[in-house]
């Protein structure tokens, strides 16, 4: 746990540098990224799906697409496909994983770089909500989230055909990215208490409906059917948890508080509807924590961009603190967490395994032991 430790200590320490200063220093922009990049890139046999992931990773080397045609594998995206068959015909899969990292990186700076804010900030809050879920586990939906924030980009900048375009390619590695479309059309809505109450419910009648149809077989002949069925099967949890009731209530916090804002740019109605989007599918969708889960992922990017841009403006110490505290307890609650057995211990490629030769053997035991205790949570 201590690798874990010593990098949330290290990027927290380097925003709050910044913070204090009240200016981005370039130096620790670029060791925040730099860290955030190194820290995912070179792990080996940690975090979940690794395993799933290397597999198909060597189907496709070795057999080519049709490698990937085994019933052990899920149905993965065409362009997650076509991106392990080109990188395979020349690199291994830990290169693999090195490139992934490095690319979600230059896109998160240069989100950062758009919004103006402290790369600091950005990495330290990601690092401690969403990126061992995320950069350290899905690695197609990681990669279909760094084109969805390419997408923002380019919608921010008046680009939307651009914006369009991206959103699809991000599908071709996750067809969930899709499901960011509601937001990229809003954007240029302002979202009211009104307007927010009518989406609520009319998105839990619709998303009732479309529940009840997969379970009834209405949907079979579309290509994510298998996806929803295996969600209502094996992701459907009996009832909320206390923790995911205060990360409602802390969202709900956090929306409030934007909607006072008296700001109304693109980028603070980014801001507004994706928080709100995010409460959409937890209070709406709350039986299917993977779907609001995924939301989460690019939401608290944007939260983050807010949070870094007002702390090193204010340099306000106890507000960084207390964001510190709650980030801290976080992932501090996901490394206790016995379904996150495959991430602890951390182990890196060139320091466990090249350089000192000391690679535990019990990696694919403690990958499916997470993946046991998962299955035992949801029933």
């Amino acid at each position: 746990m201590t690798p874990y430790l010593a990098v949330f200590i290290a990027l927290w320490g380097a925003f709050f540098i910044s913070s204090v200063l009240g200016e981005i220093e370039i130096p620790l922009e670029v060791f925040a990224i730099t860290l955030f990049v190194v820290f995912a890139g070179q792990r080996f046999e940690t975090g979940n799906d690794w395993l799933t992931y290397r597999d198909h990773f060597i189907a496709i080397q070795q057999f080519g697409f049709s490698g990937g045609d085994s019933p052990q594998f899920p149905a993965f995206e065409p362009l997650y496909i076509l991106t392990v068959w080109l990188f395979g015909r020349v690199f291994d899969f830990q290169a693999f994983l090195l490139f992934v990292s490095v690319f979600n990186g230059l896109v998160l700076y240069r989100f950062a770089k758009t919004w103006n804010v402290s790369v600091c900030g950005l990495a330290a809050i990601n690092y401690s909500w969403t990126y061992l879920a995320t950069q350290m586990a899905t690695t197609r939906y990681s990669l279909a989230m760094s084109f969805i924030l390419l997408a923002f980009i380019f919608l921010i900048q008046h680009r939307k055909f651009v914006a369009y375009a991206l959103v699809i390619v991000a599908a071709g590695f996750h067809f969930f990215s899709l499901a960011f479309l509601p937001v990229v059309l809003l954007i240029n809505r302002k979202l009211t208490v009104r307007l927010a109450a009518s989406v609520l419910i009319a998105g839990f009648l619709i998303v009732h409906v479309t529940l009840f149809a997969v379970s009834s077989g209405w949907f079979n002949g579309l290509p994510f059917s298998e996806k929803l069925v295996f969600y209502l099967d094996e992701a459907t949890v009996k009832q909320i948890s206390a923790g995911s009731v205060g990360y409602i209530v802390l969202n709900l916090a956090f929306l409030v508080w934007v909607l006072c804002s008296q700001e109304d740019d693109d980028k603070m109605r980014l801001v507004k509807w994706s928080v709100f989007y995010l409460l959409f599918f937890q209070i709406v969708a709350w039986m299917l924590p993977v779907f609001w889960n995924r939301i989460q992922v690019f939401t608290v990017v944007v939260q983050a961009c807010l949070l870094s841009r007002y702390m090193v403006e204010r340099c306000d110490p106890v507000f960084l603190l207390t964001i510190a505290v709650l980030s801290f307890a976080t992932l501090m609650k996901l490394l206790v967490d016995p379904a996150f057995i495959s991430y602890v211990p951390y182990q890196s490629y060139w320091v466990n395994k090249v350089m000192m030769n000391a690679v535990r053997d019990d990696g694919e035991s403690r990958f499916y032991q997470a993946i046991d205790r998962n299955r035992e949570r949801a029933h």
